[in-house]
């Protein structure tokens, strides 16, 4: 009954990461870019609003993967002892990938979007917004790739 919970959860963050990103990156933001400009305050804007939410929601589904995934290693350790060839490797590729969409998350999350957080506070940071959406959108898509990935390998080592 614990794995099933488990493996839920784990879904559950995997599916919730992905949509947003491609919901996000995708299907949003070149709607919006579409849209004639405003003469609104940044902190406003759809993308400014939108990269404010994307970041901290990916990250923390990020957070829940890895964290039900560790937790469903040591509950089934003794199940894993007479796998097929092949298994550690394809799971090598998956941690790979999933560190690499972790650490793009974390520049990401605490980089730029701290660069453009809390404009009230620092209204001299409204200049550089429209540049670091751009550089959040370009970082948006290698996790989203990666995550994929660590998403397609897990489906194919569930065979396993």
């Amino acid at each position: 009954m614990t794995n099933n919970i488990i493996i839920f959860i784990h879904l559950i963050a995997a599916a919730i990461a992905i949509g947003s990103m491609v919901f996000s990156i995708i299907l949003l933001l070149p709607s919006t870019d579409k849209v004639p400009a405003q003469q609104e305050l940044e902190e406003f804007s759809i993308p400014y609003k939108t990269v404010e939410l994307l970041a901290p929601t990916v990250f923390t589904c990020l957070l829940i993967l890895i964290g039900t995934g560790i937790y469903y290693l040591l509950e089934n350790y003794t199940g894993q002892m007479a796998l097929k060839p092949g298994y550690y490797n394809l799971f090598g590729l998956k941690l790979i990938c999933v560190v690499v969409a972790f650490f793009l998350s974390i520049y990401q999350t605490f980089n730029l979007r701290a660069r453009i957080a809390n404009l009230d506070l620092s209204p001299e940071n409204r200049k550089i917004v429209p540049k670091t959406i751009q550089q959040i959108k370009k970082t948006t898509t290698p996790v989203l790739v990666t995550f994929s990935l660590a998403l397609f390998f897990g489906i194919w080592l569930a065979r396993f």
